[in-house]
């Protein structure tokens, strides 16, 4: 590829991701490939290998059935590209399925969705990550993929990375609250990209990194929330098989214990101390002490001024 090739190539992604959702994004990016190495079908996505197993997520097919993905899936663990380029930050591997030597369900597999030529890559998504960018091309007949296309893909492939994840940035900061943070996990709490402050925030929690990865992986399996000492994670979903982590700092109401939100709630519904009292079946001394510790949590000096700090909870 020529360098007036990449360069515009280039050009044409960025400007995509910055106009474009991720979605859409993923649609011009594939188009923008084609004009650099012709092919007639694409699967690309993320990939992590952690623990020894490989967990493929938010992955997206072009010109290709809907069984695909099922079907490829299938077969990973005896997937040529995977067995010789699960190791390497940056790679990319050309076969062609007439000659090459392969495990017959795998061979069944191709010729199932006519794939004759086969040219797959990935590149790590940062540092400390263990997510890949994935991209798999495909031809129906005629020529193989040559060992120069092999080459430019793997170039091309951290732009179509870079790309993409800047696309997913500008959603995920779109997502964060006002002043806040979020980040995208997979449901084993794997982060699959942050916007800038998330990570760092995180840290500052002091979590050790067992927990941390604990409490990252219970949000990932749904909606939920989890309080630290400076900030609070609500989960929720964003794609089939991703979850999106939104950070903010705690409000007041956040501050409290459940049984002292719900006497600070009474308090200012307006009953008494001793109506509270009588409706927990507790004495109204366990109340007087809930309350101060409401007013010391919140930094209220009354009823009035705790109403005027709280508003009405959520």
């Amino acid at each position: 590829m020529l360098a007036h090739q990449l360069s515009d190539l280039v050009l044409r992604l960025m400007a995509s991701a910055m106009e474009s959702s991720v979605t859409e994004h993923q649609g011009r990016m594939v188009e923008f490939l084609r004009d650099a190495i012709p092919f007639d079908a694409a699967w690309w996505g993320w990939s992590n290998l952690s623990g020894g197993r490989l967990t493929i997520v938010r992955s997206t097919t072009h010109a290709l059935p809907r069984s695909f993905e099922s079907a490829v899936r299938a077969v990973m663990h005896i997937d040529p590209f995977v067995r010789h380029g699960r190791s390497l930050p940056v790679f990319s591997m050309t076969q062609d399925l007439a000659t090459a030597v392969v495990d017959p369900a795998y061979r069944s597999f191709a010729e199932a969705f006519r794939l004759q030529a086969i040219l797959n890559g990935h590149c790590r998504l940062g540092a400390g990550s263990s997510f890949n960018f994935f991209m798999s091309l495909y031809r129906h007949q005629g020529a193989v993929f040559s060992q120069a296309e092999a080459a430019d893909f793997r170039i091309i492939l951290r732009h179509l990375e870079q790309s993409l994840s800047l696309s997913l940035r500008a959603e995920i900061r779109a997502r964060a609250p006002q002043g806040g943070e979020a980040a995208v996990v997979d449901h084993e709490g794997q982060l699959v990209r942050a916007s800038r402050g998330f990570l760092p925030a995180l840290a500052a929690e002091g979590l050790a990194p067992r927990s941390r990865a604990a409490v990252l992986r219970r949000l990932g399996v749904g909606q939920g929330q989890w309080q630290g000492q400076g900030v609070v994670l609500k989960s929720e979903p964003y794609a089939e098989d991703l979850t999106v982590i939104r950070m903010e700092r705690p409000g007041l109401w956040d501050l409290l214990a459940p049984q002292e939100r719900r006497v600070a709630e009474l308090v200012l519904s307006g009953l008494t101390m001793r109506e509270i009292a009588a409706s927990h079946r507790v004495s109204p001394h366990t109340v007087r002490n809930q309350l101060a510790t409401i007013y010391r949590k919140t930094g209220a000096a009354g009823k009035m001024d705790l109403a005027r700090r709280l508003g009405p909870s959520e």
